[in-house]
């Protein structure tokens, strides 16, 4: 991960480089699990120094989640502690993941064998590059609750507006008939 860090952060010092893809003997670079590393940025990788290794914070977040009927969403407050080297962005979508978490009011709406391969900001766009297990939604939830639900979580945090997904890296993807080659914008309307 230095390694990696290093030569990411060094090549989008240079104008007009915004990401860094990385290939070994002809193949895309794969993590510890064997899943594709994809488009690297500089913002992908913190600067932590001394005492700040591996330090933990306190957040309080606002999640989407599924009404027990599985058509519209569920606002969920959750105060959690978390390690401050992973993004608050990559926060809320491994918390959408792992489901409401005993709330008997709201239901799971992502897949819980997604696997988060990325996720970065820039210019006010998140984006989420997620394994295909993102593409089997639960039983019961409609396409739309499953993607809102990391949408609106997403755009309730500072500096974020607009999602776009991918799944393996790539847009050209739908479920549902839903385009993930779209940006997506909050939508309260979906909201209980």
């Amino acid at each position: 991960i230095l390694v990696r860090g290093a030569i990411v952060r060094t090549l989008c010092q240079i104008e007009g480089i915004d990401s860094v893809s990385i290939r070994c003997d002809g193949e895309d670079l794969k993590d510890a699990l064997g899943l594709p590393v994809g488009a690297m940025d500089d913002k992908q990788f913190v600067d932590n120094e001394g005492n700040e290794i591996n330090s933990y914070e306190r957040v309080e977040l606002v999640l989407y989640f599924a009404t027990t009927d599985g058509q519209k969403l569920s606002k969920v407050f959750r105060s959690t502690e978390y390690n401050s080297n992973i993004s608050t962005e990559k926060l809320v979508v491994e918390q959408i993941i792992a489901g409401p978490m005993g709330n008997v009011e709201a239901k799971a709406t992502v897949n819980s064998q997604t696997e988060i391969i990325n996720v970065t900001v820039k210019d006010g766009i998140c984006y989420v590059n997620l394994d295909n297990n993102f593409l089997s939604t639960p039983e019961g939830i409609s396409t739309n609750v499953t993607i809102y639900s990391i949408v609106n979580s997403l755009c309730e945090l500072t500096g974020v507006n607009k999602v776009q997904f991918s799944i393996d890296g790539n847009t050209e993807v739908s479920i549902d008939n839903i385009s993930l080659e779209n940006m997506f914008e909050r939508k309260l309307e979906l909201v209980d």
